[in-house]
């Protein structure tokens, strides 16, 4: 026992010492290049189509598109496919077509870093900023916790070390670069890992092939245990079609009002860079969804025996037991990757949330942005150090927790969007988000009758648009000036950047 475990130890830590060494190399090399606020937020809209796309897709997946969702598919069977992967393969396509060129361009010409920056603009409201930030610290720190869950998962597995061990490992690596690099070095690193997070989805596809033995004896032996495996809507009902309507629905639309994803479009250099990232996002995310989640219900047959969050562990068990030592402590690198960038993502835009939106913006308004940037190096490992210990905790499962935290902000979606295309929304009407919010968590938690079967967020989201707009009708609308700002300045740019194409 103790020589199986020193085989697939060895090689898996080489593999990672490696693999953290690099990202200590890329946020150094991204400090020299990191001399501003803006750079260390937004790169200060320079970057181009290989890196914003790869970004998006790699901060997209997390550690429960790896973990928590083959987890969950493994349970219901093939109709838990559906869970993501219809929504996910419009997860950038439709924010980008929605709001993606509007922001760009309030992004270039206004200096906009964050989703804060933004609404408070467009809604004259600096108390919209300071609410937005605390819900960001609110869910953005727990969806944190959840991907070192993983880690942590990843690294008991292959060591026999506790999960905690793995937890402050992943942690503090992403901390680092974080701290040294800010956006640039994320994205830098989102591009390594974005490729590796492909390259695991594939092995581990035709890893769990092999240990079935093959896809046509997979398919009757899950058959045979149980035919809600292969039929719609899965074992036990698991998968209803109000289910699945609200997971196509959430992962291609609310992704809208996710700050972390909200802020690539800042990063963008033009819109010719954000088509270019968009094609090829989508075609990575859809690739690697479809397989990784494939390996779900694949891995049902070799490993027929995981009960509850176990099988959060099915993915890294095919990678065991399905390939080589060395070739699997890679691709769990991959997993790793997976978490670790959706972690600097969020640990970023959650350190703007306080250094720009609280500090900068309301609590000290003349503050420099030297003095924000000085500041956020702090906070970024206090709110590392955060998320570590809500990871050590384990509140919940992976996918729960992640669920939960999207759901919390996706409410956000109809501030932006009624804002973006309507111009009577008003400052008033955007308080409804307070109301969505409160609607949101008591759904979740004591009325979940009262959703129809559909995901609690559809419900608050609607009656979130509703308010807000019944009460733009009667209340004071927002200025001219921002309303010239907001809709004619950029229209008539628009009009005058087609007619140059």
């Amino acid at each position: 026992m103790q020589e199986e475990l020193l085989t697939q130890t060895i090689p898996f830590l080489v593999v990672m010492i490696s693999y953290i060494g690099l990202m200590a190399y890329i946020g150094y090399y991204a400090t020299q290049k990191t001399r501003t606020f803006s750079d260390y937020l937004t790169m200060s809209g320079k970057a181009g189509a290989i890196l914003s796309g790869l970004a998006y897709f790699a901060t997209q997946y997390s550690m429960s598109t790896f973990m928590g969702v083959p987890g969950t598919i493994y349970h219901v069977g093939y109709a838990g496919m559906s869970v993501s992967v219809p929504g996910i393969v419009f997860s950038m396509l439709i924010p980008a077509l929605l709001v993606g060129r509007r922001l760009i361009r309030l992004g270039h010409k206004y200096g906009m870093l964050t989703m804060a920056d933004y609404l408070s603009d467009r809604y004259e409201s600096i108390g919209m900023r300071g609410f937005l930030a605390v819900i960001m610290i609110i869910f953005l720190v727990p969806m944190m916790g959840a991907q070192t869950i993983g880690g942590g998962i990843i690294f008991s597995t292959y060591t026999g070390a506790p999960e905690w061990l793995g937890i402050v490992i992943m942690g503090i690596t992403v901390i680092a670069y974080c701290i040294t690099g800010g956006i640039r070095s994320i994205m830098i690193t989102d591009v390594i890992q974005g490729c590796l997070m492909v390259a695991t989805a594939v092995v581990t596809f035709f890893a769990a092939l092999k240990l079935g033995g093959g896809m046509e004896l997979i398919n009757q032996k899950l058959s045979s245990t149980n035919v809600g495996l292969m039929t719609h809507p899965g074992v036990n009902g698991g998968m209803p079609w109000a289910n699945y309507a609200s997971m196509i629905v959430m992962w291609s639309f609310f992704t809208i009002g996710q700050p972390h994803l909200f802020t690539k479009f800042f990063t963008m250099k033009n819109y010719n860079v954000m088509f270019k990232a968009v094609i090829l996002g989508t075609l990575g995310m859809l690739f690697s969804a479809t397989l990784i989640e494939w390996c779900g219900v694949l891995g049902r047959v070799s490993f027929p025996d995981l009960v509850g969050k176990g099988s959060d562990y099915v993915v890294p068990y095919i990678l065991h037991a399905g390939v080589p030592k060395v070739v699997s402590a890679l691709m769990v690198a991959g997993i790793f990757s997976a978490g670790m960038s959706t972690i600097s993502g969020i640990l970023l835009t959650t350190t703007s949330a306080i250094t720009r939106d609280l500090y900068q913006k309301i609590f000290r308004r003349g503050a420099s942005d030297e003095d924000a940037l000085r500041l956020s190096r702090y906070v970024t490992a206090g709110l590392g150090v955060l998320a570590i210990l809500i990871g050590i905790s384990k509140p919940a499962s992976i996918f729960q927790l992640v669920l939960f935290a999207f759901g919390g902000l996706g409410i956000w979606a109809a501030p932006v969007l009624v804002g973006m295309y309507w111009k009577r929304a008003t400052k008033m009407g955007a308080v409804s988000v307070v109301c969505g919010e409160i609607i949101y968590v008591l759904l979740v938690l004591k009325f979940q009758s009262l959703t129809f079967g559909f995901n609690p967020l559809i419900i608050a989201w609607l009656i979130t648009v509703l308010i807000l707009i019944g009460v733009s009708l009667y209340t004071k609308p927002v200025s001219a000036e921002t309303i010239r700002r907001h809709f004619e300045e950029l229209d008539g740019q628009k009009k005058s950047n087609q007619s140059n194409i």
